[in-house]
């Protein structure tokens, strides 16, 4: 296996840390199964979801130029480079999701999770099954239902333009993509998106921050 690291470590400081480190005071948490009606704004007015997305592209592609087989490597070993970014990948959206300043609540990473599969796989593939995802996801009222329809739409349209030679690597993908879903199913505790209050009262304002 061959490791970049000059790549390999921007990588690493892209992708482990979890983004609930940075939410601020004026960052707060609403469960997936409420209605978001009036929400929609102060959720896309959080800007560390852009960041949450360009990082995530950002640290997936160095990851995939960063460590790569060996050339005449045979066995088990012509995967090892794919199990080891599988590896950090799913570290990684483990983190963003258990991590979460609201107690007995995880984080859904959508935009987390979209950055990841825009830089790992190439864009027609990534890019028509986010869009597949997102549609479906609004338009059956389930944001939750993003991830497993996202990693079925990662499958289906990757063996449809990519074929059989890309196999393992959407299975790979798929099944960090469906992560963050199967973690609340395994452990149940609330799936809950940040957004944004316009501001603090002076009570909160007073008090120390948690961090």
């Amino acid at each position: 296996m061959l490791i970049d690291w000059t790549r390999l470590l921007p990588a690493l400081l892209c992708l482990l840390p979890p983004i609930a480190w940075f939410h601020g005071r004026r960052v707060r948490y609403r469960a997936l199964s409420h209605d978001w009606s009036g929400y929609w704004l102060r959720t896309f007015g959080l800007g560390l979801h852009s960041i949450d997305f360009g990082r995530a592209v950002l640290g997936a592609w160095c990851l995939t130029t960063g460590i790569a087989a060996l050339p005449d490597a045979t066995g088990p070993w012509r995967h090892g480079a794919l199990i080891v970014q599988g590896a950090i990948l799913a570290a990684a959206v483990a983190l963003q999701t258990f991590v979460s300043k609201q107690p007995g609540t995880t984080h859904a990473p959508f935009a987390f999770v979209a950055g990841l599969v825009v830089g790992f796989l190439p864009l027609p593939i990534s890019g028509l099954a986010l869009c597949l995802a997102v549609a479906l996801a609004a338009g059956l009222r389930t944001p939750a239902g993003f991830f497993p329809v996202f990693a079925f739409a990662i499958m289906v349209l990757g063996l449809a333009l990519a074929g059989m030679a890309e196999l393992m690597r959407l299975a790979l993908i798929a099944s960090i993509t469906v992560l963050p879903w199967l973690l609340t199913l395994l452990f149940p505790r609330t799936l809950v998106l940040s957004h944004l209050i316009r501001r603090i009262s002076a009570a909160e304002a007073a008090e120390p921050d948690p961090r």
